[in-house]
């Protein structure tokens, strides 16, 4: 009797084990596919699938063991990664006064004015002309400025963020060493009676259909791709 109990144990671990075996590459292969393809949240999980996950283990993981190795001064501040992370994620980061944040060195503080001006003696325009004596100059509407940062530095998702911030906040954008781009142009809306200076290449029904299953079962971003392939 114990003999049978033994060989009916021993026969479900290995049709476990070997449904197992095929059970998770597929789910895996899954976790692959979502983190590259699918989800657009997480740029870490984008270049690293999988792998990349690590990082949140290893970031939950950090406060209990840096009790155990190392010393305190080995380590950056609680408070300083929390603000981090917290900036990364898109999450409040305001940090109040406290007794753990001395202001011991200088630091940029703004201030509000004791002597407040009149709307009419303040200068509303903050612009900046860049060539005023050329042709045809360009005026910013704000002296910010993003850096000179090619195409080819960061992802194709990244660039079109800048392009998106840049059009929301209206400032220039350096295009850096690599030209301007077409994820440059992700928020252009050109003026059809005057498109002289554009050039339009319409792909073959194979490339929109392409386009349309990729945006379908991927994500618009993988759909670019693979239509300009």
């Amino acid at each position: 009797m114990l003999e049978e109990i033994k060989q009916t144990l021993i026969n479900g671990l290995d049709e476990l084990l070997a449904l197992g075996f095929w059970i998770i590459p597929v789910l895996l292969f899954m976790l692959f596919v979502h983190d590259r393809y699918v989800q657009r949240r997480h740029q870490l999980l984008i270049h690293y699938p999988i792998i990349g996950r690590m990082r949140y283990v290893f970031e939950a993981l950090r406060e209990p063991m840096r009790q155990y190795f190392a010393s305190e001064a080995f380590y950056d501040s609680r408070d300083k990664i929390e603000w981090v992370y917290k900036a990364a994620k898109n999450v409040p980061n305001f940090m109040s006064f406290s007794l753990t944040q001395p202001f011991n060195n200088s630091r940029f503080i703004v201030k509000h004015s004791s002597h407040v001006l009149n709307e009419s003696e303040v200068n509303q325009d903050l612009g900046i002309t860049f060539g005023p004596t050329r042709t045809k100059p360009f005026k910013t509407k704000t002296p910010i400025i993003r850096s000179a940062m090619s195409d080819g530095a960061i992802s194709p998702e990244g660039i079109r963020a800048f392009a998106l911030g840049s059009t929301m906040g209206h400032f220039p954008v350096n295009t850096g060493e690599g030209g301007l781009t077409s994820n440059f142009f992700y928020t252009h809306r050109p003026d059809v009676a005057h498109m002289e200076y554009l050039e339009v290449v319409k792909g073959t029904w194979f490339a929109e259909l392409a386009f349309k299953i990729s945006a379908f079962c991927f994500n618009r971003g993988i759909a670019i791709k693979v239509y300009r392939r």
